[in-house]
C-alpha cells in the first residue's frame, strides 16, 4: 500500500492536495493530512469520508522542533516509510515592509521548519519515493541583491550552512542594518530563497538513489485563506487560480513513476522547472 502525507492540508491547497491524491491511489493508498488541531485534522477526515473518500489525520505543528520527527516516527511506526512526504503548511507574512519580529517567526517556522521536515523525511522515504516543499517562485535568486547571492548558492553551501544564513538575515534586522545590507523589505522574499536553496542543497546531498526525488515547488498563484489580504497589494491585477487546480500539478510532481531521475533538486511550477540562478 502507498503511504503519503501532507504536512498543513486543513484548507487551501493541502486540502485539495490531500483528497486528489487519495482518489487517485483509491484502495491502494493511504494518504494522511496533518493538523495542529484535533477538531481541524478530525473535521477534513470527516468532510471526505462523506464523499466516499478515506484518509487519516495526524498531529503536525511547524513552529515546533520536535514535531517533524514525532510525526516521522508515528508514520515509521506504523508503515515503516513513507512513498510522498509533502510540506505545505506555512507562517504567512503581512503586507510588506515586515518587521523584526515577524521576520524571526517566520524564519523560525518556515525556514528551520522546512529543514526539520527535510532531515525526519528524507531518510523514511521508499524507494522511489518523492518529497515536495510547496514554495514559491519568489524563492529564486534574481529577488535578492547580486551580493547576498552567495550565501544560498547551493554549489557552495550545504543545508545548514543554508539556515544559518536565515538566521543572518533575522540579526541584520534586529541590529537594524538589513536595508543597508540589501535585504528585500519583504520577509518572504529571503525566506522563499531560503525554503528553495535548503531544498535544493538537501537534495543534493541526498542524491537520488533508490530513485528518491525531492523538488521545491511553486504552486502558481492561487486563491487561498493565506493570500486573501495580498491580492489589492502584492498580486494586484493579477488572475488567481482555485486550489483544486494549484493541487493537480503537485500531484503530477508528487506520482512522478519509478524510473525518472528528473526533476531533482529542483523548483518546479506548473510541471516545468523555474531555474533557481546557482
Amino acid at each position: 500500500m502507498k503511504i503519503a502525507v501532507v504536512a498543513g492540508a486543513t484548507r487551501g491547497i493541502g486540502a485539495a492536495l490531500v483528497e486528489q491524491l487519495a482518489r487517485l491511489w483509491g484502495d491502494g493508498g493511504m494518504v494522511y493530512l496533518t493538523a495542529r488541531r484535533e477538531a481541524d485534522g478530525a473535521a477534513q477526515v470527516a468532510r471526505l469520508a462523506g464523499q466516499g473518500v478515506r484518509v487519516g489525520w495526524l498531529p503536525f505543528d511547524l513552529a515546533d522542533p520536535a514535531s517533524a520527527r514525532h510525526l516521522a516516527a508515528t508514520l515509521r511506526g506504523r508503515h515503516g516509510g513513507v512513498d510522498v512526504a509533502v510540506l505545505n503548511g506555512a507562517f504567512v507574512p503581512g503586507n510588506p515592509p515586515s518587521d523584526a519580529a515577524e521576520a524571526a517567526q517566520m524564519i523560525a517556522t518556515n525556514n528551520h521548519g522546512t529543514l526539520r521536515f527535510l532531515e525526519a523525511f528524507g531518510p523514511l522515504l521508499r524507494d522511489h519515493g518523492r518529497l515536495v516543499v510547496v514554495a514559491s517562485g519568489f524563492g529564486v535568486l534574481a529577488n535578492l541583491p547580486p551580493q547576498l547571492r552567495a550565501r544560498f548558492d547551493t554549489r557552495l553551501n550545504g543545508p545548514a550552512a543554508i539556515d544559518a544564513a536565515m538566521d543572518g538575515y533575522v540579526a541584520a534586522l534586529a541590529a537594524g542594518t538589513a536595508v543597508a545590507e540589501g535585504w528585500p523589505d519583504w520577509a518572504n522574499i529571503p525566506s522563499k530563497v531560503g525554503q528553495v536553496a535548503v531544498t535544493r542543497a538537501y537534495a543534493r546531498r541526498h542524491g537520488t538513489d533508490r530513485g528518491v526525488l525531492i523538488n521545491a515547488a511553486c504552486p502558481g498563484l492561487t486563491a487561498t485563506d493565506a493570500t486573501r489580504h495580498l491580492m489589492d497589494t502584492v498580486f494586484k491585477g493579477r488572475e488567481a487560480q482555485t486550489p483544486e487546480q494549484a493541487a493537480r500539478d503537485l500531484v503530477w510532481l508528487c506520482t512522478l513513476p519509478p524510473g525518472m531521475a528528473q526533476p531533482h533538486g529542483e523548483l518546479v511550477r506548473h510541471r516545468a522547472v523555474l531555474p533557481f540562478g546557482d
